[in-house]
């Protein structure tokens, strides 16, 4: 009669069998940057300071755990062509408190040079945002 009575509903679709859920064979997600990643990268490698004096720069992007700061002044270093002068942040890379940093926004840190790049370390905001009860005096 064509009426199931919803019992075999997408029977034999493979439904609900762990398959094709924006993750490939492994389960390491469908060649997300495959061959794009070119050597170590990440907040956990060895540093090497190269700034003596915080440097300043604006944050040119965020990406909820990472992004770019853009020097005040061009870096002078071999390293600093990679990503057009600018400088990998990371969120553990933030100091003073802040968890995130936002566009267009002023920033003060150290300069390091890692296996990937340049970076910035202990990022802060210049001047900490106050609170609104500051204000209000």
């Amino acid at each position: 009669n064509g009426k199931a009575g919803g019992k075999d509903w997408g029977k034999g679709k493979d439904w609900g069998k762990g398959k094709d859920w924006g993750k490939g064979k492994d389960g390491k997600g469908k060649g997300k940057g495959k061959g794009k990643r070119k050597g170590p990268s990440g907040p956990g490698l060895p540093r090497e300071r190269i700034t003596a004096e915080p440097v300043t720069g604006t944050v040119s992007e965020w990406r909820g755990k990472y992004g770019w700061i853009t020097p005040t002044v061009p870096v002078e270093h071999e390293q600093a062509a990679k990503r057009m002068g600018n400088l990998y942040v990371s969120t553990t890379d933030l100091v003073g408190g802040i968890t995130e940093l936002t566009p267009g926004a002023l920033c003060q840190f150290h300069i390091f040079l890692d296996a990937s790049g340049l970076g910035a370390e202990e990022c802060m905001a210049p001047e900490p945002p106050r609170s609104a009860a500051d204000r209000r005096r």
